[in-house]
């Protein structure tokens, strides 16, 4: 109810301000205010071009140059959303440009190139990656994992062992966010589905995160896997001293 009152309140000020205006103004008044809407809207097509321009160029080149950052971050923040929006009203999959989003955030945080001790780097995981038959629990701790070989949960096990980061199996999006307040890691590697992904990485502007999608041959949320090969690059490329 009280937020109901307030979008009446919002809505019935516009609309007085509006007719203020109306009997206010003069014609002079109207083209002065044309003209300044006229040059913003200048001004935000041209930073909407370099900001295109700038994401475009981090794709190709496979990285940012220092003084494109702001641009390139400008334009995930500014064309994501939009993409996304028409995606959904002409029925598009919305995957290919959180995809694409993901890609763009990677080489944004690779051009940095951070590197952080073990210590300071969470790995978060989907705990659909783990067999759906296995009776061992690894949501509260990864080390349950028996390293039976029937999920790449084993194969991710033996990658934290050697390197010794943190880890962390989540059941979704808000243990995610828990996960990363209670470890407080400097940077964050998270494999997720591409929606889940995309969120994450939008919501979390503290730190930097690094995304890894997962494969779902069985659908969403069971029985996925991912791509151990790519992760171990992903995590070496963070790592002040990568094992060989």
């Amino acid at each position: 109810m009280g937020y109901s009152v307030l979008l009446l309140a919002v809505v019935g000020a516009s609309a007085a301000l509006f007719s203020y205006i109306y009997r206010s103004f003069t014609i002079d008044i109207y083209n002065n205010t044309l003209l300044i809407l006229i040059l913003l809207s200048i001004i935000m097509m041209a930073g909407i071009v370099i900001a295109i321009t700038a994401v475009f160029a981090a794709v190709k080149k496979r990285r940012i140059n220092p003084a494109l950052l702001i641009p390139v971050k400008f334009g995930m923040k500014m064309i994501m959303p939009f993409a996304l929006f028409v995606s959904g009203l002409l029925k598009r999959d919305k995957d290919i440009i959180r995809s694409l989003y993901i890609e763009i955030n990677n080489i944004f945080v690779q051009s940095g190139k951070i590197r952080k001790s073990p210590d300071k780097i969470l790995l978060l995981l989907p705990h659909c990656l783990q067999n759906s038959d296995c009776p061992h629990k690894i949501t509260g701790n990864i080390a349950n994992c028996k390293k039976c070989g029937r999920c790449t949960i084993g194969s991710i096990l033996d990658l934290v062992e050697k390197t010794g980061v943190k880890a962390a199996v989540v059941t979704g999006g808000t243990a995610a966010r828990n996960a990363v307040k209670t470890e407080k890691p400097e940077i964050v590697l998270s494999v997720a589905c591409e929606r889940d992904l995309a969120s994450g990485i939008s919501d979390v502007t503290s730190i930097p995160v690094l995304g890894v999608t997962n494969s779902r041959p069985n659908g969403p949320c069971a029985n996925t896997t991912v791509d151990v090969a790519s992760l171990r690059k992903k995590l070496y490329s963070i790592l002040p001293d990568s094992p060989q």
